[in-house]
């Protein structure tokens, strides 16, 4: 059985590290200022969670260039030649494109953040990616309404990173969200907050996604 599948013709992992726990994202409530302490600025721990999940078949992570991860991902793809990085921009003044660039990154998603605003920086983040030759892509927290205006107004991207959960954590309207991603059949679906912030065991959250258009996660 293959690990990855396809995205444009390119080889993207059907498991990924997510960078939410390294960077202590709000989502782990209480727990979130613990593992930014522990990871963000940590390379040797970080490289422990990408050795343990390359062990169980994970071949890539979707990182978020902050604190010590890309160099963490640095020395992990020295010797593992397989591994492959997707990333999404910074969510700050400076998207920090260059530096998923200098990773290697093959999908290059413009950050949430920007993508729910859905104004001109979005395009114009979208065209710096694909001027660097990397697949663009987009990230959303409300999915519905993002992925509505991007059909609409965007009819050439087909890269996306979704919430996408069994649950329906962080998905808003989970049946409106299933039914856009299931009728677009020429996009490509990369799941994110598979595990619900630690809430869904991975057999359900896998079993899930299975059951739907979503080529990784």
């Amino acid at each position: 059985m293959s690990l990855f599948c396809k995205i444009q013709d390119r080889a993207i992992p059907l498991v990924s590290v997510g960078t939410s726990t390294f960077i202590g994202a709000g989502q782990f409530g209480k727990n979130a200022r613990d593992y930014r302490k522990k990871f963000l600025n940590n390379p040797d721990a970080i490289l422990e969670i990408l050795e343990a999940c390359y062990q169980v078949g994970g071949r890539g992570i979707e990182v978020i260039p902050a604190g010590k991860i890309p160099e963490a991902i640095k020395t992990f793809s020295e010797t593992q030649d397989d591994f492959v990085v997707t990333g999404s921009t910074f969510p700050g003044p400076d998207p920090l494109i260059d530096d998923l660039v200098d990773l290697n990154a093959q999908i290059i998603f413009v950050h949430a953040s920007v993508s729910d605003q859905k104004n001109e920086r979005l395009t114009r983040l979208l065209d710096e990616v694909s001027s660097r030759g990397v697949i663009p892509g987009i990230a959303v927290h409300n999915p519905v309404s993002t992925l509505n205006y991007v059909f609409e107004n965007l009819p050439k991207i087909k890269t996306f990173l979704i919430p996408f959960n069994a649950k329906g954590i962080f998905m808003g309207n989970q049946k409106e969200v299933e039914t856009l991603v299931d009728s677009h059949l020429d996009c490509s679906f990369m799941g994110m907050k598979t595990l619900g912030a630690g809430k869904i065991d991975p057999k359900t959250a896998y079993s899930y996604i299975a059951e739907h258009n979503i080529c990784c996660a």
